[in-house]
């Protein structure tokens, strides 16, 4: 062995011990003992959770209950509510970004004469009001605020059927949707919701007035329905709203004017808004599925909305009527609902253009006729679009009335060409279809062009039905790059690269409007519908959508 092994072994050896024999002394041990984990115990969180979700149940169950069946039967099930164990304590949503959800109680905390000892609380994972407002209302702007918030505090007071509760519930089920929050919750909501309206319809008859806050109810489980179920069940709710408004005759609001002057002029307000949002729901309903319309143009006497400061400030100015302002083309002054409802009124009479395949057998592909009506709509269309931008130069995504209004503006054009491409195929027709394939794309590319320039707003702040024009544009530019492209060559001198450029441009396009209905999927159905058909297609041909867009 070497004098350095041997030098380090004697070290080794004589070095002393970390640790002396024998146990640590009791403050040695004191500082070693691990500090308990904080928060809950493993599986704990979960208990409670569920916990709620028993609780929540039982009170929206009673809720309905004493809203709908006073009785004795009724009672018997509060008193044991009463008995039931509190409601365990849950985080305060106001440490999250949604906002305080537990400073306001549920206006369908009934008292009723008969019961005064109950007291019912809705657990803190019910939304307010304020949600609704934020984030609902900017698309579906129905309600005076300041107004609805009254309303919901006298509720307590209200006797028999309650079409203020189903109206609240509405509410919350379709704020439920814009929150990540509560997805947790927003079944349970809906089911009640659905529910409770279904209970009503069966104990009215035909001597029973038509509510408009049941309209209004119906309308919004409509909207939720299309975000978050499936299709064919929100359409046939939609078209059970469509039918109240009829009954409630919500289409001649302004027929008498001496009517006018008796009658509470936001109320009244409200009424128009909510005859008008049917309107252009069942117009797009109508570009979506080819289906005919059920509220007819022709028949409407209520004015068009009233700008939103004043409405919501108590004191609406009373509106024009529809036909003036489109046979005017004046839209100064007109609400982003108003705007809305022209352009969708320019789309309808486009829908109506559109022959049946017997009228095409006996009248030909591409009368004369037709393309007169082509023209006129056209015209109209570009005329609207223009004092649209010129009464609202900057367009953003912050106000979703109004950027939904300027993309539908532009799917119309998508639109029409496709009714003219179904229609004409003779070939003293092609320059006339050309010119159509030529508005389209241009309109494609500026929906594309809009949805790029927003795309860092917060796509759960979109219009329910954004995907829609979104999907049009998608497919117009998926389906004619090549088109294009040549197109360009023939105009341009051999050897230009203008063409190749601009199908790069229209291939970017088309990848963001597919990036966006990605982004909207994760909470919007209608965005997941047309992204899996756009999806689906590695070569996509308008004519694969003459049937329109039925899933």
């Amino acid at each position: 062995m070497t004098a350095a092994r041997r030098t380090r072994s004697a070290g080794t050896t004589n070095r002393v011990p970390r640790q002396l024999p024998g146990s640590a002394c009791e403050g040695c041990q004191k500082r070693k003992v691990r500090s308990p984990s904080k928060g809950p115990k493993k599986g704990e969180l979960n208990n409670l959770r569920s916990q709620v979700g028993v609780c929540l149940n039982r009170v929206v169950a009673l809720e309905r209950r004493l809203s709908l069946d006073p009785t004795e039967e009724a009672l018997t099930l509060a008193t044991q509510f009463s008995d039931a164990p509190p409601v365990p304590e849950m985080p305060s949503a106001s440490s999250t970004s949604e906002g305080d959800f537990s400073q306001f109680r549920s206006p369908c905390q009934r008292r009723p004469s008969w019961e005064n000892d109950i007291h019912v609380s809705m657990s803190p994972m019910t939304p307010t009001d304020q949600l609704y407002f934020d984030r609902v209302h900017p698309n579906v702007p129905i309600f005076n605020q300041s107004r609805y918030f009254a309303r919901s505090r006298q509720m307590p007071m209200i006797e028999g059927p309650n079409y203020l509760l189903c109206l609240q519930y509405a509410m919350w089920t379709l704020a439920m949707s814009f929150s990540s929050q509560f997805e947790s919750s927003r079944v349970l909501f809906y089911n009640e919701t659905r529910h409770m309206l279904e209970t009503l319809d069966l104990h009215e008859d035909d001597m029973s007035t038509v509510r408009v806050e049941q309209v209004q109810a119906w309308l919004l489980l409509a909207f939720y329905e299309f975000a978050r179920c499936n299709y064919r069940r929100a359409w046939v709710t939609a078209g059970r709203a469509f039918r109240l408004v009829q009954l409630a005759r919500l289409h001649e609001v302004d027929i008498s004017e001496n009517a006018a002057e008796c009658e509470d002029p936001v109320s009244r307000e409200e009424k128009r808004r909510t005859f008008w949002v049917a309107y252009y729901l069942d117009r797009l309903l109508c570009i979506r599925n080819r289906s005919p319309l059920t509220l007819i143009e022709e028949v409407i006497c209520t004015r068009l909305p009233s700008s939103d400061i004043a409405f919501q400030g108590g004191s609406p100015i009373q509106g024009r009527f529809l036909d003036e302002v489109i046979a005017s083309g004046d839209h100064s002054l007109l609400s982003p609902l108003a705007e809305s409802a022209v352009l969708l009124t320019i789309c309808g009479r486009a829908v109506s253009q559109c022959p049946a395949p017997n009228l095409q057998r006996t009248y030909g592909n591409a009368s004369l006729e037709f393309w007169m009506r082509h023209e006129w709509i056209n015209n109209t269309l570009s005329s609207s679009l223009n004092s649209l931008m010129v009464n609202h130069p900057v367009i953003s995504a912050a106000e979703p009335m109004l950027f939904f209004s300027v993309m539908t503006a532009h799917a119309i054009k998508i639109y029409m060409c496709q009714i003219v491409e179904s229609t004409s195929h003779e070939d003293s027709c092609q320059p006339n279809v050309a010119d159509c394939q030529s508005q389209a794309m241009h309109a494609a590319r500026e929906i594309a062009r809009l949805v790029k320039a927003h795309e860092h707003i917060p796509y759960f702040k979109a219009h329910i039905f954004l995907p829609l024009p979104i999907c049009l544009a998608a497919s117009r530019l998926m389906a004619h790059p090549n088109r294009v492209v040549e197109n360009m060559q023939a105009l341009t001198p051999p050897g230009s690269y203008q063409g190749m450029e601009v199908k790069d441009g229209i291939n970017a396009g088309f990848q963001c409007c597919m990036n966006a209905l990605r982004s909207i999927q994760s909470f919007n159905n209608l965005a997941r519908e047309h992204l899996l058909v756009l999806e689906s297609q590695e070569s996509f041909s308008l004519g694969t959508f003459r049937g329109g867009f039925s899933m």
